[in-house]
């Protein structure tokens, strides 16, 4: 029988059986959907490309649009050649996008300038200027591709003089860098939305399986929420029929969750590195994997088409299937791009050819990072960076957050955590600036639908994220600065409404902001900005400083004066810090246009901050052996935590062996030999003293310890809060009292977050936080509830 694929790549059935094999096809469709409906969508969609036979053996292409738009494939012609095996995929671009239909949905894979199918999208838009199709298309995309110029996604923001415009509406993550897009929908030109990315990437995850569409709670509070404006960019878009269904918010068990509908796709462009000729890719040589597997199963199960762009060919079954990233049966079509033009046409990205350090081929060797200077930059990422913890998965976004990495190279913590960007990437350095999305010797790719799942499932740490305006909630806007300035939130929605621990970074206004450092631990202004960044209102609230609250998340606002945070406490930001040498009221209050609450306990920033010397802050972020040692005398045992210890030379053996028997020896004294839990995750011994740290540990085991065992990363965490070692010995009264910090009988989230954190060095997650709360919509907790959710919580914990 004849599929559309088959038709699709030019594969030839006899005449006689053509119209045979459709109604064969449409039959095994309609009861597979149980939809005739969905039967005929596809069959009318098919139609218009039916192979038949010259004289010369090649197949030619029939089409005709018929009234009621029923294609009529007998009654005009197209004539191209195509080939006629089904082995035999590739084709030229200008052929490729012959496929492509007026009213298309298209899907691009890419993401900000790298991975870019260039050659398809070059031709998509030669052709529309020589035919005026494709026109009216819609146009999904999650972070691009783009140049900030012509290239990439902007070759769809084409219209001509009578008005012919190749997109009818667009989908998107980020339209920074394709600024022809982004005018048509600034011009009300066009039907406009921008979603966070990763409802995006799912989106078209859930068309591939047909599911109704991305069901979270990503978006709820923010300008995407349909409460607010359902993520329209325009009026063309909120007029659209489209718009009340695309973004639609739900209930289930009593949880408010919003669905960005799954849209069918018909057109599919992705990009790889190498094809066979039956189709298969492989992404050997791409920097990101940037869904181009899910988003060409999504075209395939909407019965559209998935045209693939390469740089190389390789023979039928020399990729190995392990290496395949997308399956030849996925693929109808695949361009080829000639090595002369890869500059142009398939570069890594728009900025670098090739970079074998960015894919993961080779580790390449790295120059320190130059420490940063002195500036106005470097002291918002250094007071940033005491929010860092070793062994914790941490998020970089863009421009001012970058710094951070930066920081902790200097102060000697970038080896004990690890970076990850959205589409996918674990451990390296980050590339910066318009490279944004890949990273220099990364330890792992993931897909980035795959990334955002594990991102909103709680898996990041710490996020640093940049901030364009903040009002006295807390909001922040990144998306959109006025009528006429367009951005998108990229991931920042998904990343910051999932994170515990966010830390916003900006400078506390700009336009002509100049500081004095002059070296001795404090700061002056020089000369004040012109635009203020605590604004009255935010244009567009990208995060919601409420729903952070509700959430339990742990937010603050960093800038090069004075730090903030919002909590339960209050309904504004509170102060918490502020330089040395700033003046309260003329450089903080005054350039603020609305009043923050000030902290009782409202304390001056740490002075290193603010001198040249590096701040030397790593007793502080690994403690020193005294602080590594807690002792629970319920059960007599000593918990010990060397992450993050380097032993060099044979003396720094001795000290650790040493201190340990300066520090435990006194309560052996005392009470008998200790038991000893150890956690050596992240612990470097030098090769070569092994032997000598073997006998000088087993010496005091065989003095001091009754038992021993020894954990590693979050395995110790699990057993430091085990039933076993004390943790539910703890009088649930005194700690709802030394939590009640505000000695009003009850517990608000806040106290209840800090004090954990304080306590038991414990992150609440919301779900966490419910356990203390009935379903009596209060809004504070009892000693009793306290004493309940207690002690399910360290059930959950162990």
């Amino acid at each position: 029988m004849m599929t559309p694929s088959m038709l699709r790549a030019g594969r030839l059935a006899k005449p006689s059986n053509l119209m045979r094999s459709y109604v064969i096809y449409s039959k095994s469709i309609a009861t597979n959907r149980s939809s005739v409906a969905k039967g005929a969508r596809r069959l009318n969609r098919y139609s218009r490309h039916f192979a038949t036979l010259n004289g010369d053996g090649v197949a030619d292409l029939t089409y005709n649009e018929a009234p009621g738009g029923v294609a009529s494939p007998m009654e005009s012609i197209i004539k191209r050649n195509v080939p006629q095996r089904v082995e035999q995929k590739i084709v030229s671009a200008s052929d490729a996008v012959e496929l492509i239909r007026d009213g298309d949905t298209v899907a691009v894979s890419g993401f900000v300038a790298t991975g870019a199918p260039e050659a398809i999208l070059k031709a998509v838009g030669e052709r529309f200027e020589a035919t005026s199709s494709p026109k009216n298309m819609t146009l999904l995309f999650g972070g691009g591709p783009g140049d900030w110029g012509t290239k990439g996604l902007s070759h769809f923001g084409k219209e001509k003089e009578d008005g012919t415009k190749m997109l009818a509406r667009s989908i998107g993550g980020h339209y920074g860098q394709v600024p022809l897009v982004a005018k048509l929908a600034l011009e009300n030109k066009i039907e406009s939305w921008t979603l966070p990315m990763g409802s995006i990437s799912r989106m078209i995850r859930s068309q591939s399986t047909h599911s109704p569409g991305h069901i979270t709670s990503v978006g709820i509070g923010t300008y995407v929420d349909p409460d607010l404006t359902g993520g329209a960019i325009n009026e063309a878009a909120k007029q659209s029929p489209l718009h009340k269904k695309l973004v639609q918010k739900i209930q289930i068990d009593g949880e408010i969750s919003l669905m960005y509908k799954a849209l069918p796709i018909d057109v599919a462009i992705i990009r790889g590195t190498t094809a066979d000729a039956s189709g298969n890719i492989s992404l050997e040589h791409e920097s990101l994997l940037c869904d181009q597997k899910i988003t060409a199963a999504a075209a395939k199960n909407s019965g559209g088409i998935v045209i693939a762009q390469v740089k190389r060919i390789a023979a039928n079954g020399s990729i190995k299937s392990r290496d395949v990233g997308v399956p030849g049966p996925l693929v109808d079509c695949v361009v080829v791009v000639d090595e002369e033009d890869h500059d142009e046409l398939h570069g890594m990205s728009y900025l670098e050819r090739y970079n074998p350090s960015l894919t993961g081929e080779i580790q390449t060797v790295m120059d320190e990072l130059e420490p940063m200077s002195l500036t106005t930059r470097k002291l918002i990422a250094r007071r940033a960076f005491f929010r860092l913890e070793p062994n914790k998965i941490v998020n970089l976004g863009i421009g001012l957050p970058e710094g951070v990495a930066s920081v902790a190279a200097e102060e000697g913590m970038l080896d004990y955590i690890t970076l990850s960007t959205e589409p996918g990437v674990f451990g390296g350095l980050p590339a910066s600036g318009h490279s944004f999305g890949p990273a220099y010797n990364a330890s792992s790719l993931m897909e980035m639908n795959q990334m955002f799942d594990y991102y909103d499932g709680g898996g990041l740490d710490m996020s640093f994220l940049g901030a364009a305006q903040i009002n006295a909630k807390g909001d922040v806007n990144v998306s959109r600065m006025s009528k006429d300035l367009l951005t998108g939130p990229g991931g920042f929605i998904d990343i910051s409404q999932s994170t515990q621990n966010i830390c916003f970074m900006t400078t506390m206004t700009a336009k002509g902001l100049h500081v004095d450092i002059p070296g001795d631990g404090t700061l002056k202004i020089a000369n004040e900005g012109k635009v203020k960044k605590f604004v009255s209102e935010v244009f567009e609230k990208t995060f919601s400083g409420d729903e952070a609250v509700r959430r339990g998340q742990n937010v603050i606002y960093v800038t090069e004066r004075c730090v903030f945070r919002r909590s339960g406490k209050s309904d504004v930001l509170e102060l918490i810090e502020i330089a040395p040498g700033v003046d309260l009221q003329k450089d903080v209050l005054d350039q603020m246009d609305f009043e923050p609450l000030i902290s009782p306990k409202l304390k001056e920033m740490d002075p290193r901050i603010f001198k040249a010397e590096k701040m030397g802050t790593t007793s502080e972020l690994f403690g020193t052996l005294d602080e590594r040692v807690i002792y629970h005398p319920e059960h007599h045992t000593v918990f010990l935590n060397m992450f993050g210890v380097t032993l060099n030379e044979p003396e720094d053996v001795v000290w650790y062996a040493d201190g340990l028997r300066r520090i435990i020896k006194p309560l052996v004294d005392k009470h008998g030999k200790i038991n000893m839990v150890a956690n050596y995750d992240g612990f470097d011994l030098r090769k070569g003293l092994e032997p000598l740290f073997g006998e000088k540990i087993s010496a005091v085991q065989e003095e001091l310890y009754k038992s021993a065992k020894r954990y590693t990363g979050h395995a110790f965490k699990r057993a430091a809060l085990k039933t076993s070692l004390g943790m539910n010995s703890w009088n649930s009264d005194d700690l709802f009292d030394t939590f009640d910090t505000n000695s009003d009988g009850s517990l608000s989230t806040h106290e209840l977050r800090d004090g954990f954190q304080e306590t038991f060095q414990m992150n609440l997650t919301p779900s966490d936080i419910r356990l203390f709360f009935d379903d009596d919509e209060t809004t504070t907790i009892s000693r009793s509830k306290f004493a309940n959710g207690l002690d399910e919580v360290f059930v959950n914990h162990t």
